[in-house]
């Protein structure tokens, strides 16, 4: 993933502009993996959707005014994609959200009783999360599974810092919801 603040050629669309046969390849050698591990976290693992990404992306590239990076940018492309395709699916209700619990992974020194409470803990969380809508997903996704900071998912959403706080919060909210109903 690309750090906010470093000097990142792919960042800039004039890497890529005015685009040719030579330039779309190296967007798309660029971009390719960034664009199929968001897929793939979303449950995503058509190769179509990932020409549908690229081809919004490359046919959009020449009118991209740099009001965000380009990683912002496609991240927002390949989000509405893979819904688009999830939801075409019928797969979206039921699919299972893109955060792993680190309650998973048990330290050598706990007790076998002690790594069983975790085992639970993480699937009640799981479950809970799958009854979240996507928007909440992704926000608690992006705040806690790649750990971005407030002002990088404001960034990344494309929304006002205010904005993005009241969405963490509010799912945050939901998430409690959930696990103190299925209790």
């Amino acid at each position: 993933m690309i750090k906010q603040g470093t000097e990142d050629p792919r960042e800039e669309a004039r890497t890529y502009l005015p685009l040719d046969r030579r330039r779309a390849t190296r967007f798309l050698a660029d971009w390719e993996s960034y664009v199929g591990a968001l897929l793939r976290r979303m449950r995503v693992e058509e190769e179509e959707v990932l020409y549908r990404v690229f081809d919004r992306a490359l046919g959009a590239l020449p009118d991209f005014r740099g009001e965000s990076r380009i990683s912002t940018w496609l991240y927002r492309i390949a989000w509405r994609e893979g819904v688009r395709y999830l939801e075409k699916a019928g797969r979206l209700g039921d699919r299972e959200a893109p955060i792993e619990a680190a309650a998973t992974h048990a330290d050598p020194g706990d007790n076998p009783e002690k790594i069983l409470e975790r085992l639970e803990t993480s699937d009640r969380v799981h479950e809970a999360l799958g009854r979240l809508g996507p928007r909440d997903r992704e926000v608690l996704a992006l705040r806690y599974l790649e750990e971005l900071k407030l002002s990088e998912l404001a960034e990344r959403l494309d929304i006002p810092l205010g904005t993005a706080k009241v969405r963490v919060h509010r799912a945050l909210s939901r998430l409690k919801n959930e696990l103190e109903d299925e209790s």
